[in-house]
């Protein structure tokens, strides 16, 4: 037989925070029959949108909230807003990070193909590298906006076909917020492989070193994409059953 499709709860419908559970005609001071939580936590007037996009302000203070407090952040946060300026905090968090992974890929394939092993780089070496790099900067800025809104569309699919009220762009707010995550991925690569890049000129390391630097690569990679998804399951999570 074929799967029914589930009923989408209505954009006014009051939902239960905790489990989902439809709280219409309950009285304010009672609990959630299904998992016991208060109503009165689940009220649309706890969720406000961040200071970022109310005042234009508050850039700093909103990038170390969610980085720090990605529950309390989303708990608190109104899936309605000011998209322009949510994008706009993707943009400007999307920007270094894209500019700090295009240096550090080119540096690591400097190395790895050995371009300049042995000499000294000359200016013509840096106006490449510079060339390179902003080129890079641009396309990979490009794709981290296209795999965001590819992540928020298949994520809408998803809850569509779960019956959860999380649709594009909805998705897309929480994403855009999302972007700060990047930071710290990027630059710990960047540390990564400048730093390596720097001791291997300036300290006699030993050989087996660059084994243990291509394996630490490889393990932030796999630790990188962890985080990522983690803290996108924490915004999604607590945005799903949201009703502000």
């Amino acid at each position: 037989m074929p799967r029914a499709a589930p009923i989408i709860p209505a954009e006014n419908d009051l939902l239960c925070e905790g489990c989902g559970y439809t709280l219409n005609g309950l009285s304010d001071d009672s609990r959630c029959p299904e998992c016991g939580k208060l109503i009165a936590e689940s009220w649309p007037e706890l969720r406000k949108p961040p200071e970022w996009e109310v005042t234009g302000r508050g850039f700093v203070a909103t990038t170390w909230e969610v980085l720090w407090h990605p529950s309390r952040f989303y708990r608190t946060f109104s899936t309605f807003g000011n998209m322009l300026r949510a994008a706009r905090f993707s943009s400007y968090h999307l920007l270094p990070v894209s500019l700090a992974l295009t240096a550090t890929a080119a540096v690591h394939l400097e190395w790895m193909l050995g371009l300049s092993a042995g000499r000294r780089w000359e200016r013509g070496d840096w106006i490449a590298l510079v060339a390179v790099t902003l080129m890079g900067t641009l396309i990979t800025f490009a794709a981290l906006k296209l795999l965001t809104r590819l992540a928020a569309r298949l994520t809408a699919w998803e809850a569509a076909y779960r019956g959860l009220r999380l649709d594009y762009h909805v998705v897309l707010r929480g994403m855009h917020y999302h972007a700060a995550h990047y930071l710290p991925v990027a630059l710990l690569a960047a540390m990564t492989v400048l730093g390596y890049q720097w001791l291997a000129r300036h300290a006699n390391l030993p050989p087996e070193s660059a084994e243990w630097y291509l394996y630490t690569l490889c393990a932030e990679v796999i630790l990188g994409a962890f985080y990522l998804f983690w803290t996108y399951w924490i915004g999604m999570r607590n945005m799903m059953y949201a009703n502000g």
